[in-house]
């Protein structure tokens, strides 16, 4: 009787872990829904966090570039676009890979420019200004603003820091004596240049971001 009752208790048991993990396991695998979901940390890089309210701007860039491809592959059925697999990769999955490598390549530069005390020229304000106001309108436009969940003071904080990264990258090629592009975040030369620091992409939140239908209906 005592051992019968030992097999239940242990079944029991296994039964309720298989439970709990596939309850985490489905955690995992549940889209995010972004608006709600601002603060949750996707990538750290150098002790800054990067939440998803810092990668916004990233989403709606990324996503209205491959939109423009999709909708001159297919402008009936611009899904069939993102859903299509290229390079060992879905389209939607790379472009959510180029969305966070352009967000850690600008704060990697723009942490830089900080320590360097590099500032904006006047002219480089005002044209950041006029920038911010253009990418704004734009996602007005659709009010994408809503899908993402975000105010304008958070676009334009994500646009300054691109604003200093550029710039830094631009000083950093000149000082080694090598093109502006060498440092972009696709190149083999800046990915070498990453991999020298403390960064990491929270996958079980980022790989999680339903990419392509953020901003846009699918």
């Amino acid at each position: 009787m005592k051992k019968r009752l030992c097999i239940t208790f242990i079944l029991v048991a296994t039964l309720v872990c298989l439970v709990v993990y596939s309850g985490r396991q489905g955690d995992k695998r549940r889209k995010i829904v972004y608006s709600q979901s601002l603060n949750l940390v996707a990538a750290q890089i150098n002790g800054e966090d990067l939440t998803l309210r810092d990668l916004a701007f990233y989403v709606a860039y990324e996503e209205n570039q491959v939109e423009q491809q999709a909708l001159a592959y297919n402008c009936e059925d611009t899904s069939r676009y993102w859903n299509m697999r290229t390079d060992h990769t879905y389209i939607r999955i790379a472009a959510r890979n180029a969305a966070i490598q352009m967000a850690l390549h600008d704060e990697l530069f723009y942490q830089m420019a900080q320590q360097e005390e590099i500032r904006l020229s006047e002219q480089e304000e005002e044209l950041l200004a006029t920038s911010v106001a253009d990418f704004w309108a734009d996602l007005t436009d659709d009010e994408k603003e809503n899908m993402l969940g975000i105010e304008y003071e958070d676009i334009a904080e994500s646009m300054e820091k691109m604003a200093y990264a550029q710039k830094m990258q631009f000083i950093y090629s000149q000082l080694n004596n090598t093109e502006y592009e060498t440092y972009d975040f696709s190149t083999d030369t800046y990915a070498a240049m990453l991999e020298e620091q403390d960064y990491k992409i929270y996958e079980d939140v980022w790989g999680r971001v339903d990419f392509g239908n953020v901003t846009l209906v699918h």
